[in-house]
């Protein structure tokens, strides 16, 4: 972060304990002192000020802001760019309207205690500012389909830029799929692990077929995926808008790697789907007698 200090006091203690909080925070503050009244001070102003993200204002008082140019410009500056500022009590009274989203505080010993409980708010939400930027200039759209788009192609520091700048992890795709079925149906385990480690809802249900995602790991007959979305404690037992459930689109799948699995941990062989068909029933259908006897052992 770029901290400036603007202030018309000469006496640097009073400045001091701020100081001293930032630096110990990794932070060198610019000290800008706008009693000094050189021709070029103004240019050197915009300057620091383009590449400020917090300045503190620290004045006399609201005569002395008042009959001041330098922060008075300053003021207008960092309220038209939204950016976080924190002056006097007394001297954001002087302009309330152009200060109004402005932090204001009565003492240096109660502005440093003020940043003290929020910095590591204003860490995050500078870090979320640098990840919208970064986005942006590298030309990629902050939006959920772009994020989809990355995470199908395990891009994984683009989708922490994503995250970052504030992208929901449950998020859709403007066809209703949720992100950790996107990773499902691209086969991307780690991007799963991921958006698990950071609450991505394991159950979420795609509006298109109606899947979960290891529904979308068995549909693609991804073991190691529906492992790991098991040992998670995914529903095995969803019905999907088609009326069936995981261990039917395994079994349709003849994948037994995958059936084994899901019948041991509690899929149900004998749940019939809408044309009156279980797990076990297509199995005998198409004399899988593997699966049969896999099923038989499960049936209650």
């Amino acid at each position: 972060m770029d901290w400036m200090i603007l202030t018309d006091i000469k006496d640097s203690e009073n400045i001091f304990p701020v100081t001293k909080f930032l630096e110990k925070n990794d932070v060198k503050p610019v000290i800008f002192n706008v009693s000094d009244d050189s021709c070029d001070r103004m240019e050197v102003l915009c300057r620091l000020l383009i590449k400020t993200t917090h300045c503190i204002l620290i004045t006399e008082d609201e005569k002395s802001f008042k009959n001041n140019m330098y922060l008075i410009y300053a003021v207008g500056f960092l309220s038209g760019r939204n950016i976080p500022a924190f002056v006097p009590k007394k001297i954001k009274a002087v302009n309330p309207c152009v200060m109004e989203d402005f932090t204001s505080f009565e003492t240096i010993a109660k502005l440093v205690s003020k940043l003290k409980n929020n910095y590591p708010e204003y860490l995050k939400e500078e870090s979320k500012k640098y990840a919208h930027r970064k986005l942006f200039d590298d030309g990629i759209p902050f939006t959920p389909d772009s994020f989809s788009f990355h995470i199908a192609k395990a891009n994984e520091k683009i989708c922490e830029l994503f995250v970052e700048a504030g992208m929901d992890v449950n998020c859709r795709d403007s066809a209703g799929t949720p992100m950790i079925c996107i990773a499902a149906r691209s086969g991307r385990k780690k991007m799963i692990e991921w958006l698990l480690s950071l609450g991505a809802d394991i159950n979420s249900i795609s509006k298109d077929r109606g899947y979960s995602a290891v529904m979308d790991a068995v549909w693609k007959s991804s073991l190691d995926i529906v492992k790991l979305l098991v040992e998670k404690g995914a529903n095995l037992n969803y019905i999907a808008n088609d009326g069936q459930t995981a261990i039917i689109v395994a079994t349709g799948a003849s994948n037994p790697l995958i059936c084994e699995l899901l019948v041991k941990n509690g899929a149900d062989p004998e749940y019939k789907d809408r044309m009156g068909m279980s797990a076990l029933d297509y199995a005998q259908l198409f004399k899988k007698n593997e699966l049969v006897k896999l099923y038989k052992e499960y049936v209650k």
